[in-house]
């Protein structure tokens, strides 16, 4: 059992479903355009960076990034890896769940949503499309192979 891959992994999972809640207080303050502390009579007005839709793709997909860490380090205790394939899942999981977060706060700020380096038919390149862009890209990869690696482990027995 490669139990403390895994539960770095899971705490990882946790984390992300924990920025993915302050995500969404992020998210309903970009909605209403201030502070509120409902049901409390605090309203403080303040213009949140970003677009509501932005903020609902964090909320979202941390949450869903979140899940999946959590998963796959429960796929962890399932398995048997061989070698180092289980500090490949760990840690390929843990570089795609954070560089996809650099893709969604970032890519919300970028004209061209940090799809590609270069301008496409949304925008024109800037450094937080490139600060979008590799993360998310490493982290495609990683996952890649950390999902590979889990297709190919026998179960235990």
């Amino acid at each position: 059992m490669h139990y403390l891959h895994s539960t770095r992994l899971i705490k990882h999972g946790l984390a992300a479903m924990l920025v993915s809640l302050l995500g969404g207080f992020v998210l309903l303050f970009s909605m209403i355009g201030a502070i509120s502390l409902s049901p409390l009579p605090v309203f403080i007005d303040v213009a949140v960076p970003g677009t509501p839709q932005g903020w609902r793709i964090v909320h979202l997909g941390m949450m869903m990034n979140g899940l999946m860490a959590i998963l796959l380090g429960a796929c962890l205790r399932w398995f048997s890896l061989r070698g180092s394939d289980a500090a490949w899942v760990c840690w390929g999981t843990i570089v795609a769940v954070w560089g996809n977060f650099c893709f969604y706060l970032f890519g919300m700020f970028a004209p061209n949503h940090g799809l590609t380096l270069q301008a496409n038919r949304l925008g024109e390149a800037s450094l937080a499309g490139a600060v979008a862009f590799f993360p998310a890209l490493l982290g495609a990869v990683t996952l890649s192979v950390a999902v590979v690696l889990l297709l190919r482990a026998k179960p235990l027995d």
